[in-house]
């Protein structure tokens, strides 16, 4: 049975998942404790770093692991439902983590039940690595790193037949899309009644939205059969590690909630748009940009220039303004650090999109 709430993942539970799958064979797990990670009613998941203790040392066993199952808040659960985050993110584990040239955290054990609506992930703990602070922002070398890492992620499937496996994996114009048109307006509306919500963005950055809000549903519909690939559309710094033991290949990334089919280029308008300050972004965009299209060129696409590109980068600001206004509605604000961070990320966002004149790109 795959379990509901973090009090059902049991030493019983675990030592039977784990030998299902074959992770554990001549072991067993004696005891367990749980520290919950990431509590609270905006999270769309329960997650909680589990210690664990074998009956027989073994050096290659992981003495800690993270659980990752779905909220037990409804508001929350429902935004999960409504995006398919759950059976989206245990799928891409269970199915294409390991096939891509980027790093996750290592799958241990993952189950999906969607009839039931119930979900699983075990996974590699990655608190040994070093975090990347969204709030400070990156810097110029650690854009590059990512930019480079991206592109060589979004190549590997770009414009590949095996993406036709993958059914669970959104596309444009598919239903979990047209649910991101309702999410946009559902929390539009809840920011239309929030000084807070508008005080935070810059001149200009409330008629952003509202733009955005009209034009939601062809822009939705206006994404291309072209020139796609799987993209993991949360890209941005809190979603990142580094791990410093493995200089060569450091970055790991993480929660894949959001992951579907669509142009490469949004990926990366999120990550400059939410995680770099304003300023840097200024100075170097166009330059990331760049690198990341030529990367892409390096590793055989074609038929793809860099004004395609460009517009791309500019349409992800616009097709992910969803995220921001969600995550402002649902957001706990009596956390400081979670408060600080999106009210630099609404700056930066849509300050973004005022210097670029993104709205331009609306259809």
């Amino acid at each position: 049975m795959i379990p509901e709430k973090l009090a059902d993942i049991t030493v019983d539970w675990l030592n039977d998942a784990l030998h299902e799958n074959g992770f554990m064979e001549n072991n067993r797990i004696a005891t367990l404790t749980q520290e919950p990670v990431g509590a609270g009613a905006g999270n769309l998941s329960q997650m909680a770093k589990l210690s664990v203790s074998f009956d027989h040392y073994d050096a290659n066993l992981p003495t800690t692991m993270v659980v990752k199952i779905p909220t037990l808040y409804e508001s929350a659960r429902e935004i999960g439902r409504q995006l398919n985050a759950y059976e989206r993110e245990t799928r891409f584990y269970i199915d294409v983590a390991s096939h891509i040239p980027m790093r996750t955290p290592q799958l241990i054990y993952g189950a999906a039940d969607s009839e039931n609506e119930r979900y699983v992930l075990l996974l590699e703990d990655c608190s040994n690595c070093a975090v990347i602070d969204q709030v400070k922002g990156l810097d110029l070398e650690l854009s590059q790193l990512i930019a480079i890492k991206l592109a060589d992620f979004h190549s590997a499937y770009w414009n590949s037949d095996d993406i036709s496996r993958f059914a669970w994996l959104p596309r444009p114009r598919g239903p979990q899309m047209q649910a991101t048109v309702d999410v946009l307006r559902t929390s539009v509306d809840a920011c239309a009644k929030s000084d807070e919500f508008k005080q935070m963005l810059p001149e200009g950055g409330w008629e952003v939205c509202l733009k955005v809000y009209d034009k939601a549903p062809l822009m939705v519909q206006s994404v291309s059969d072209e020139n796609l690939t799987i993209i993991h559309s949360d890209f941005r710094a809190d979603n990142m590690f580094l791990d410093y033991d493995t200089p060569d290949d450091p970055l790991v990334v993480f929660d894949w909630q959001m992951v579907q089919v669509s142009r490469g280029p949004f990926d990366l308008a999120y990550l400059l748009g939410a995680s770099i300050e304003i300023d840097l972004r200024r100075q170097i965009e166009k330059d990331i940009v760049r690198l990341y299209h030529n990367r892409l060129l390096e590793n055989g696409v074609s038929g793809y220039d860099f004004d395609e590109c460009w517009s791309d980068y500019l349409k992800g600001w616009l097709m992910y303004t969803y995220i921001l206004t969600m995550a402002f509605a649902s957001l706990d604000m009596s956390n400081p650090r979670a408060a600080e961070l999106l009210r630099r990320a609404e700056d930066r966002w849509f300050t973004a999109i005022l210097d670029n004149d993104a709205t331009r790109v609306l259809p």
